[in-house]
């Protein structure tokens, strides 16, 4: 073998060996970027699982709204349900605090009416939500039922009670609640009873 042979195979060598360092580190850098992009995924699917699925995003975000919805209408309702005719101001301001549209507009034209009706018969009363749920909702109204309990307390229940110990303060309410998003709030525009 020449000396020229001895070059032309150390080339060889060489270039074979230089294209097996190059595929080695190729096959290390795609190893490493398929494991940082699993990582990657898998992050997402842990933390922010909606991501990966527009399907899961949007009743992720349906599931957000109804929460804020159903928490606003428990707000709502409880001040509704809320009366001491030895502090009725604050409470009232609350209604109207949690309130829009129509429904405040005609509370608020009430609250003469209804604080004297309060006043003088003494009333007090406390509600609590035993059933709340939501019959349809997009992202700027809502119609919720409620179902609640009242305790209720005034001169006419305590003259009752007199004469039949029986007598109990306790009513059973439903309500169908309309609810209306303003800004990112949602708020109470809308109360009846519900037979």
């Amino acid at each position: 073998m020449t000396e020229g042979d001895h070059t032309t195979a150390g080339r060889s060598r060489g270039l074979i060996g230089l294209a097996r360092f190059n595929s080695q580190v190729a096959l290390a850098v795609l190893t490493g970027l398929l494991v940082l992009a699993f990582v990657v995924v898998l992050g997402l699917r842990i933390v922010h699982p909606e991501s990966l699925s527009p399907g899961r995003a949007a009743a992720s975000a349906d599931q957000a709204r109804d929460e804020h919805i159903l928490a606003a209408a428990r707000r709502a309702g409880l001040a509704f349900l809320d009366v001491d005719y030895r502090d009725l101001k604050p409470r009232m301001d609350k209604v109207i605090s949690l309130s829009t549209g129509t429904f405040k507009k005609e509370y608020q034209s009430s609250a003469v009416e209804f604080a004297a009706a309060a006043k003088q018969g003494h009333a007090v009363s406390h509600g609590d939500i035993v059933r709340i749920g939501i019959e349809k909702a997009d992202d700027d109204a809502a119609i919720v039922y409620v179902a609640a309990d009242q305790t209720v307390s005034n001169l006419a229940i305590d003259a009752a009670r007199k004469k039949d110990p029986k007598v109990d303060g306790k009513r059973l309410y439903r309500f169908q609640l309309n609810m209306t998003r303003v800004g990112d709030r949602w708020f109470l525009s809308g109360l009846k009873a519900v037979l």
